[in-house]
């Protein structure tokens, strides 16, 4: 359907943006954190002006956490006491340590110089901030120039969380010229972080900005996938309302990792080649050949993206040329010097804008880490290193899963887990898995699809059915292709990990959800048994928004009690929620 969109259609969908919108960027993370860090390699001393009890001290460590500080305590500046030897701590994420004792006068003494302390705070037996009368080391006042930023505790909305610790930190490492930590993904995802940073400032809001919105724009573009697809804005509403309500799009484009910018870069690539197949073939009069060309033009352009925001994009170049071919040579029967152009064209498309941009995603990943061996050198470095990095992590991970568990969620990814003090019966916990009405249904509907298209093909034979009329031969045709296509797009997302060795969890499944939530439409769409009870298929998408909103709590990170998780959520042994 490439009718342009009406006001009628356009409402409902703007609703749905807006009202996933607000779910997702709500409670996302604190806007301010602390920005100036204290990076002198000496000890820093500070003055409270009168002896006080000092029960805990708290801090956030900027980009470097492998530099271990002590901390010494004096009541008369002269007698210094060890208070402690501080170690084990994450990048931008709040910590604290228990010292109860009374002290004047303290300091901080990095083990080496590279230590980056954001924000440093002491607290007496009444939980109130002690703040320096004085400080006696030039520079040390930025410990604490920003204690409006101190929280109560530590937890997600003002710290960093799983592999957040490795991600946010590097996009603040590009950002500012540092040392690059995190090398073991090409840097694209991460300039992504390292530009909002930018905007927001290094915040828990700012690091996990971009992800989010990626997973807001994936909504129109599934919607527009739906609506292409099955000819229907109907449809493509359905589409897109429930891959909206798929726990994983909520969980992994909230949390700052490249997942999100990887899934919708490939999910807009296989959009745009539908598209380009949806055209007819051209020729000078009514058919211009530019028009499918921008579709291939942009189905390299977001492989490009994919790629260089995780290798797991090379996935697509799998599938990609598997439906580009069978189309490609019907133009070249009918049409060779438009099949020639594009063929020619599809080097530039899929290999020069490619390979440039993941060139130029280096620009400032080479700034930072650049030893003397110029731009390309370190460019090949880092594949060599990437590569031996992810084929030898063969470890176990408690949490790790093979692929055959992933569409049946045996094992969800477990990021976060908090007790509220006050209420120990109260936890916060954040998985990341699929909404079983959608990733089981999709079981189904796959197999539906493989037996479909077998149907089909073994009717067809050649391209119209000798007893069916023109409009149900264009309409088997029709559907064989879609079947082709969604089934070649799953395969080439997903069944790679069939032989990849290392260690795997359930959220590299994500690229082929869109899959999945466009073969459960086709399923319900053309089903003699749906098209039977038309009904069934609203309340299959009301039961897909119920359950979202069931298993919210653990999504998002909300408090909840703990028997009502272990109660009505937590379906299997092996899923840790809290």
């Amino acid at each position: 359907m490439t009718e342009p969109i009406t006001k009628k259609e356009f409402l409902p969908l703007l609703a749905l943006v807006i009202f996933y919108a607000i779910l997702s960027f709500y409670n996302l993370g604190n806007t301010q954190s602390p920005q100036t860090p204290w990076t002198e390699p000496h000890a820093a001393v500070f003055d409270f002006g009168d002896i006080h009890y000092i029960s805990r001290m708290q801090f956030m460590i900027g980009n470097r956490n492998d530099v271990d500080f002590m901390l010494f305590t004096s009541e008369d500046g002269s007698d210094w006491n060890f208070a402690l030897h501080v170690e084990g701590f994450s990048a931008f994420s709040w910590d604290e340590r228990q010292i109860n004792t009374t002290a004047r006068f303290a300091q901080i003494v990095p083990f080496a110089s590279g230590l980056r302390v954001q924000e440093l705070a002491f607290r007496n037996q009444h939980n109130q901030l002690i703040m320096p009368a004085h400080i006696f080391t030039e520079g040390g006042e930025v410990l604490f120039d920003e204690q409006h930023t101190v929280p109560e505790r530590a937890h997600l909305l003002n710290s960093t969380y799983f592999d957040e610790i490795f991600h946010a930190r590097s996009g603040y490492e590009l950002l500012h010229g540092l040392t690059v930590f995190e090398t073991t993904h090409p840097p694209m995802g991460k300039n992504f972080i390292a530009m909002s940073a930018a905007v927001f400032g290094m915040t828990p809001f700012g690091w996990r900005f971009p992800g989010a919105l990626m997973g807001v724009l994936m909504i129109p573009l599934m919607y527009a996938f739906g609506r292409m697809m099955f000819k229907s804005p109907f449809w493509g509403l359905f589409t897109a309302f429930i891959f909206s309500f798929d726990f994983m799009l909520f969980v992994q484009t909230r949390i700052a990792t490249i997942d999100s910018y990887v899934t919708i870069f490939v999910l807009a690539s296989y959009l745009c080649m539908y598209g380009y197949m949806q055209h007819k073939i051209p020729n000078p009069r009514n058919n211009p050949l530019w028009k499918p060309l921008l579709f291939l033009a942009g189905s390299g352009f977001f492989i490009g993206l994919a790629i260089a925001s995780k290798w797991q994009g090379i996935y697509a170049l799998i599938g990609l040329p598997i439906l580009f071919f069978p189309n490609w040579y019907s133009v070249l029967k009918a049409n060779k010097q438009a099949a020639w152009i594009t063929f020619a064209l599809c080097f530039v498309f899929f290999i020069i804008i490619p390979g440039t941009i993941y060139l130029l995603s280096y620009i400032p990943f080479v700034y930072s880490m650049d030893t003397g061996g110029g731009f390309l050198q370190t460019v090949i470095d880092n594949q060599i290193s990437m590569f031996s990095y992810h084929s030898a992590l063969l470890e176990w991970h408690p949490f790790a899963s093979r692929w055959w568990e992933w569409p049946i969620i045996t094992r969800p990814m477990f990021y976060y887990s908090n007790t509220l003090s006050a209420y120990p019966d109260v936890r916060q916990g954040i998985s990341s898995f699929g909404n079983p009405f959608i990733w089981w249904t999709g079981i189904f509907a796959t197999f539906y699809a493989i037996s479909r298209l077998f149907a089909i093909l073994k009717e067809n034979g050649a391209d119209r059915p000798y007893h069916a009329d023109a409009t149900q031969a264009q309409q088997l045709l029709a559907n064989r292709n879609d079947l082709l296509f969604l089934l070649v797009a799953y395969a080439a997302q997903f069944l790679p990990w069939v032989f990849v060795p290392r260690s795997t969890f359930i959220y590299h499944y994500f690229p082929s959800v869109p899959f999945v939530v466009l073969l459960v439409v086709f399923m319900l769409k053309n089903s003699k048994f749906f098209e039977k009870y038309p009904k069934v298929v609203l309340g299959y998408a009301a039961a897909v928004f119920a359950l979202f909103l069931l298993f919210f709590p653990v999504l998002s990170g909300a408090p909840v009690a703990f028997n009502f998780v272990e109660t009505f959520l937590r379906w299997f042994p092996a899923w840790i929620l809290v």
